[in-house]
């Protein structure tokens, strides 16, 4: 079993790492994951659009 020395130990900040901040990031990745997807189907319509009008001559 470790011992620490408890005086020399560097507590990190709780704030850091609070439940708020963990659901914040979540949130986040969900909103660019959401946004990329988006992204990739404006994309994929825009080249059905173009393949569309390419034989609607």
């Amino acid at each position: 079993m470790n011992k620490f020395n408890w005086d020399e130990f560097d507590f990190i900040n709780d704030e850091e790492f609070s439940e708020k901040a963990v659901k914040n990031k979540g949130k986040t990745n969900k909103r660019k994951w959401r946004e990329i997807e988006t992204i990739k189907e404006q994309r994929r319509l825009k080249k059905q659009i173009a393949e569309m009008e390419q034989y609607s001559f």
